[in-house]
């Protein structure tokens, strides 16, 4: 039996939604990514993709952390990288519904309007246009299954 406090310490954005994203660039995150104390993610757009990550703050912290212990990263490149990614990184605080009002610029940029693709990312979630999100998939599918095989999935 799982222990139900072990369990929900547990928080994974898993499988795919599709939703709109409104007139004031607000879309909705599913309940079952909603959790107790989630009151804010930050957005941060891809450096190598089209597409935007949302992270709670304690990701964002634990991503800082973790570059502060590699010691195979210089100090100057840790600083540049962690100012990079602050500046990159916009405040997305979630209302009542469960919404979250996502930033006009990034979005426009990334070509994010009207239908979008919400991917659970572990730790993360990943905002696509559908059709990048399907054309990634197939993409992605080979290096997938290589994987799967190596890890027993």
């Amino acid at each position: 039996m799982v222990n139900s406090k072990e369990s929900n310490d547990i928080r994974l954005f898993a499988g795919t939604v599709q939703h709109t994203l409104d007139d004031n660039h607000r879309v909705t995150v599913p309940a079952r990514w909603r959790f107790e104390g989630l009151s804010e993610l930050f957005a941060v757009p891809d450096p190598r993709q089209p597409f935007l990550i949302l992270l709670p703050g304690s990701e964002l912290k634990k991503i800082v952390n973790d570059l502060e212990t590699a010691e195979d990263v210089e100090p100057l490149v840790r600083r540049q990288f962690v100012r990079q990614l602050f500046s990159r990184a916009t405040p997305c605080p979630l209302d009542r519904q469960g919404r979250l009002v996502l930033p006009y610029e990034i979005c426009s940029g990334l070509g994010l309007r009207g239908e979008v693709m919400l991917a659970g990312g572990g730790s993360r979630i990943e905002v696509w246009r559908p059709e990048n999100w399907y054309e990634n998939q197939t993409k992605e599918e080979n290096s997938f299954a290589d994987t799967a095989d190596r890890v027993g999935l």
